[in-house]
């Protein structure tokens, strides 16, 4: 033992030799040599990495089963027990489809950047579930979700407008995370993730504060890190704006009984009404003033960063989020019924426990079986 110390002492001090400049040029040989390339071997992926890609995809297709096929609360809730389980204590947290924006974006800008497949697949597996089946991730899989999950003592409503607004802050966050990437080469999610210090046990006094902060907050207001700070759920909403399969509160039709609102914790249940459509002259004033936010922050962006392109970027995008924010405002669509909001709904089943024909639905199929 006591030479394995000596020898890792040696081995220790010879490391900055091999990083040390030439002190002399190679020899100029006359024969013609040429010294060859310096070649690195390429860094093999660990088979654990495909192993929890794999894993990862097989949860979102049981998750998928269970929201649309099986319409179960009990089985997407054990479901996220297991990735809280699993993906969080067990894997410390460390597959991330959050976290892997940052991956895919230093790989985009910088190709000399290893990355490798499993990686790129954890990015695009629960990008592909929503654009087809809505946010199976963020119901069932997602281990800062499902650990917001249980914390949840009882539900205060927040206001719709307040809702929307908050939920820029995600799309906000996004831009930033790939502004520090790109300028800098920061991985901001994962330094301010403030559930992976629970999932190690361990990490910065101010990182398990604002970890404990949010949980505390998803006592009474659900899943807060979900709804207004994730960037990947924006993301995810954005592609479950046109998911081809979504959540279908009730599998006939539809009473307008209200039970299914009153058990959404997250407002994302629309609600019948008639299309509110402001008059020609108001519409072209809200579409106006929505292309001069944008105007606003895009010329913010060259007088505050010049000519970095990154930075203007930044600017531009901030000002594309709140104009699209605003020119929503001059459109609506008439609903007869209730129905979900694919966008913002987080694909966790609790509608299906409270809606009387969902319910009676269950007990047909139960006594098929």
């Amino acid at each position: 033992m006591k030479g394995f110390g000596v020898a890792c002492c040696l081995l220790l001090a010879a490391i900055p030799g091999g990083y040390a400049e030439r002190r002399f040029p190679p020899p100029d040989f006359e024969t013609g040599y040429t010294q060859p390339p310096v070649v690195f071997q390429e860094v093999r992926t660990p088979v654990s990495q495909y192993v929890d890609l794999t894993l990862l995809v097989v949860c979102l297709a049981i998750g998928t089963w269970l929201l649309h096929y099986r319409r179960s609360r009990r089985g997407i809730f054990l479901l996220g027990l297991f990735a809280v389980l699993y993906f969080g204590f067990y894997k410390n947290g460390c597959i991330c489809p959050i976290g892997s924006i940052q991956n895919v974006t230093l790989a985009l800008l910088d190709p000399h950047y290893p990355i490798s497949l499993a990686v790129i697949g954890i990015f695009i597996a629960p990008l592909l579930f929503s654009l087809f089946y809505g946010r199976v991730f963020c119901g069932g899989v997602c281990p800062l979700g499902a650990i917001q999950d249980l914390f949840l003592f009882r539900t205060l409503r927040v206001p719709r407008w307040l809702e929307g607004s908050l939920g820029l802050c995600r799309y906000f966050y996004l831009g930033i995370a790939i502004y520090t990437v790109a300028e800098y080469s920061r991985f901001v999610i994962c330094e301010y993730d403030p559930f992976v210090g629970f999932f190690r046990m361990s990490g910065l006094p101010w990182k398990l504060g604002l970890g404990a902060a949010l949980l505390g907050i998803g006592l009474f207001i659900p899943r807060p890190y979900c709804r207004y700070l994730c960037p990947y759920g924006g993301l995810l909403s954005l592609l479950a704006r046109r998911s081809s399969t979504w959540v279908r509160i009730t599998p006939t039709d539809c009473t307008n009984c209200t039970l299914c609102d009153a058990a959404c914790p997250y407002e994302a249940i629309l609600r019948p009404e008639e299309p509110i459509r402001p008059e020609g002259s108001w519409r072209f004033k809200i579409i106006l003033a929505s292309l001069g936010v944008m105007a606003l922050f895009i010329a913010s962006g060259f007088y505050l960063f010049g000519t970095a392109l990154s930075g203007i970027l930044l600017s531009t995008w901030f000002g594309v989020v709140i104009a699209s924010k605003m020119m929503t405002q001059a459109f609506s669509n008439r609903r007869n019924h209730f129905e979900t909001d694919h966008a913002a709904c987080l694909s966790c089943g609790r509608c299906y426990e409270y809606c009387p024909y969902g319910k009676t639905m269950q007990e047909i199929d139960a006594h098929a079986g």
